[in-house]
Order: structure tokens, then C-alpha cells, then sequence
């Protein structure tokens, strides 16, 4: 009799906290991209990881089930109503006995935001404090958290009511920093159609871990669950999965630039660069040598490529996400040094046969202005084509001509320079933009340090 009644007493009792999650209230924000809303559905790194432990842990639970705040209604209802989750959430050491966490689900740079065109250098938040600068924060956001901590007054300060008004407030002057995520400011930049290279991260404030953020109150056995769940998921390699793909990096032979050595490596300036860029950020891609029109024509077609060394052209800038600069060059036409070639303008050329080869900007730019080009599969070809006199004149950078004229002991003349242009890493669209945004900005710190200062965007501006 007593059996009995003590099982019925535990039909009475209800179920153990730890039997599923879907009591908890799952709470997040427009923080891409690791979450945000695309028309009415919830997407992101850290959506997608959320539904992955619901299927972990046999919640009937989906990312319809996630309320979507403004961040600081977000983190109020996270710090009062026990139950509540709240992502993606930076875990600082103010942080810390506020919550239980659950993760980690990414590693996030805090950074101040400025124009390019501003002029801005920073290198310590004192410098900041003492210079009168306006800054775009959210309130109870980490870069607000990380300023006040730091001692900026708050004079300073210029509460933006979301993130996409605080990136508003500084492309349109009326701040002079913005205090945020590198990844989800230059994200929203593009979402919005604002160029990722008109922006520039002068300083780092914060780099730490993003997490599920649960009420403090929360039942441990949750938490333990949770948290065995992203285990689980990480053991299994099924958040690399959801992290990132292979990025195919293509180039061609275009040396000083980009070319391969005779143990077949690819080497160049402009691909040791990008190698050191990727370590800094702690990234990776693949490099691929083809011919030009192959390594573009891929770039601009298939996801997750990209090809360098291009120049930046009204032309093509629509189609791709930029990355660098990662060189600067100058077009220029050249000849025999013997030759009776006389030419001091793009308008002189029109009488000779100028060479160039498929796909190259200099070409397509002389070829714009009414001149006919000869053109070549590759460009070291001209060399050879102008001493058997196929060609009177020669368009290609100077860095370039200089390069293969010595390679083959060729004396060249330099008839005049047309175009000052600058070389970048060119993506196809579908190339994250956490990815971009992090080899963007190691290449912004590895020329600092070798140059001691941001070179103007002034010769940027020349190539476009």
C-alpha cells in the first residue's frame, strides 16, 4: 500500500527541471551575424547552434520559440525573470556573477569604429578620454560597459537606441567612434550598402568570448545540460561546420605580386601579406595559381572564393566584397628601349599596336578610351611579343613591366604613367563577413606596423 501511494505522489510531483529545457525563455537581439532577423525568421551563428542543442537535448523547441528584444529590454528581462536565456552574450568579469553561462559560442572583438577619412589614431583608451571625441555606444552593451570601466566620461558618451542607428550616427558625422563588435558593425555595413573599406578599427577594446547567458537563479541541472550539449556538438566538429567553410584564395602570375617559384610555391608580396594577414587573424584559406580569366571568372561565381592581386574599377566593384588594400601600383605604356616609339599620352597610343592581356584592368581602362588592344592570354607574354615586334607598346603596372623586363634582360622605355590604382583581395559576396572583416583589419594592423601610420585613402580613391 505504501508503494502505491509514494508512486502516486510522484505522478503528482512534477517532472525533474533537468527533463528539458523548453521551460526556459530563450531571449536574443539584431547582433549579426550571429543573430538577427531576415523578414520574420531568426537566423545566425548562434540560432543555428541554439536549434542543434534543442535536437541534442530532444527540446520541442525551434528558433520560432526565440523572443526577439531590443538588447537592453533583453538583458533586464535576463537579469529579473529566472528561466530566461539570453544571447549572444559577452562574458566579462563584471558579467560574471550575474549570470550562468553556457558556451562558448564565439570569440567577439570589441573595437572603436571610425571613418577612414577622419584621421583618427588611438592607442590607449586614455588617449581617448583626453581627446573630446564623440562615441556611439548601447546602452548595457559591452563597448558602453568597456568605456565606462575604462573611466571615459560620460559626456562623451551618445546613446544610440540600436546598432544600425549607431552606424547611421557615425557614416553621417554626428560621432566621430562607435564602440562595437568589429564583426557585426562592418556585417551591418554591408547590409546597408556602406563600403567596408570607408571604415577603419583605430582600437581594441574587448576581446572575449560570446555565451548563452542564463538568470543567475536558473536550475544547475539546465545549465550542466546545456553546456554537455555544445560539448557534444564541439566534439563532433558540427560548430566548425557552422563556423565557417574552406576559403579558396586564386591568383595568377603577375609578379612582383603574385607569382610561383621554381619549387612551385606561390610566393609574392602581395601573397605574403595575405599569408601573415590570415595568421594574425586566425584564419586560413587555400591558394590556387590559374590564369587570370579562370582565377576572376571563380571569384565572381562560386562561393567562398576569392582572387588578388585586382585593382579596385567602377566596373567591378559591384560584384565583389573588397579586401585591403593589400598593394598600390601605377599603370603605365612602355616600349623597346630602342624602339621609334613615341607616345606621351593615352591619345597617342591609338596609331600603335598595344599590347596588354585578357582581363586586366590597365588594358580594359586604355581599351575604354577607343584604343584597340592586343591581348594576351598572360601578361608576360608582351614581353616576348614586343621584341618579336608583334606589338609597338605595352600597358601594365610598373611594378609588373619592371619585374619581367629584368626577368627576361630586356630593356624597356617608359613611355608615361596613366593611372594610379591600388590592389586589393576581391571576394565573391558569399564570403562571411566575420571572415572580411578579420583579414581586413590584420591587414590594416600589419601595414601599421610596418609603416608606423595608415596610408590616406587618397590612392584608394584613385583606382576607383
Amino acid at each position: 500500500m505504501k508503494k502505491w501511494l509514494l508512486f502516486g505522489v510522484c505522478l503528482l510531483l512534477p517532472a525533474p527541471a533537468s527533463a528539458s529545457l523548453d521551460g526556459l525563455t530563450f531571449i536574443t537581439e539584431e547582433y549579426p551575424p550571429y543573430n538577427f532577423q531576415r523578414g520574420e525568421r531568426l537566423e545566425g551563428i548562434s540560432i543555428e547552434i541554439l536549434e542543434r542543442i534543442f535536437e541534442e537535448t530532444e527540446t520541442p523547441l525551434s528558433r520560432d520559440d526565440v523572443l526577439y528584444y531590443p538588447w537592453a529590454r533583453g538583458y533586464d528581462t535576463a537579469l529579473a525573470d529566472p528561466g530566461t536565456v539570453l544571447f549572444s552574450t559577452t562574458r566579462t568579469e563584471q558579467r560574471e556573477s550575474l549570470f550562468q553561462w553556457v558556451g562558448p559560442i564565439a570569440t567577439d572583438r570589441v573595437t572603436l569604429i571610425a571613418r577612414r577619412d577622419s584621421g583618427i589614431q588611438l592607442d590607449s583608451l586614455d588617449e581617448l578620454a583626453n581627446g573630446n571625441y564623440r562615441v556611439a555606444v548601447i546602452r548595457e552593451d559591452i563597448g558602453a560597459q568597456r568605456l565606462e570601466e575604462a573611466g571615459v566620461p560620460s559626456d562623451q558618451l551618445r546613446l544610440a537606441m540600436s546598432n544600425v542607428s549607431a552606424l547611421k550616427m557615425l557614416d553621417r558625422g554626428r560621432v566621430d567612434l562607435w564602440a562595437y563588435s568589429e564583426d557585426v558593425a562592418f556585417w551591418l555595413m554591408q547590409e546597408h550598402d556602406l563600403p567596408i573599406a570607408d571604415f577603419m578599427s583605430v582600437l581594441t577594446i574587448s576581446e572575449s568570448d560570446l555565451y548563452y547567458a542564463l538568470h543567475r537563479d536558473t536550475d544547475p541541472a539546465l545549465v550542466e545540460r546545456m553546456q554537455a550539449a555544445v560539448d557534444a556538438l564541439r566534439h563532433r566538429g558540427e560548430l566548425g561546420d557552422i563556423y565557417s567553410a574552406e576559403m579558396i584564395f586564386n591568383t595568377e602570375e603577375y609578379p612582383p605580386y603574385n607569382y610561383l617559384t621554381d619549387d612551385g610555391d606561390i610566393d609574392g608580396e602581395s601573397t605574403r601579406l595575405l599569408r601573415a594577414a590570415l595568421e594574425e587573424a586566425g584564419l586560413s584559406a587555400r591558394f590556387r595559381l590559374l590564369p587570370w580569366a579562370r582565377a576572376y571568372t571563380e571569384a565572381q561565381m562560386r562561393d567562398n572564393h576569392c582572387v588578388y592581386s585586382t585593382a579596385l574599377t567602377p566596373e567591378r566593384e559591384p560584384h565583389f566584397t573588397w579586401i585591403g588594400p593589400i598593394a598600390a601600383n601605377e599603370w603605365a605604356a612602355y616600349s623597346l628601349a630602342d624602339a621609334d616609339v613615341e607616345a606621351g599620352s593615352l591619345d597617342e597610343l591609338a596609331s600603335l599596336r598595344v599590347g596588354s592581356f585578357r582581363g586586366d584592368a590597365a588594358g580594359e581602362l586604355v581599351e575604354q578610351q577607343g584604343i584597340p588592344i592586343v591581348t594576351a592570354s598572360a601578361d608576360h607574354e608582351n614581353i616576348a611579343r614586343l621584341t618579336a615586334g608583334l606589338i609597338d607598346a605595352w600597358v601594365s603596372n610598373v611594378e609588373t613591366a619592371t619585374y619581367l623586363a629584368s626577368e627576361a634582360e630586356v630593356e624597356l622605355r617608359q613611355l608615361f604613367i596613366f593611372h594610379a590604382a591600388q590592389l586589393y583581395l576581391a571576394c565573391h559576396p558569399s564570403v562571411p563577413v566575420t571572415f572580411a572583416t578579420r583579414l581586413q583589419t590584420a591587414i590594416e594592423r600589419l601595414r601599421t606596423a610596418e609603416s608606423g601610420t595608415l596610408e590616406p585613402n587618397g590612392e584608394a580613391e584613385a583606382a576607383r
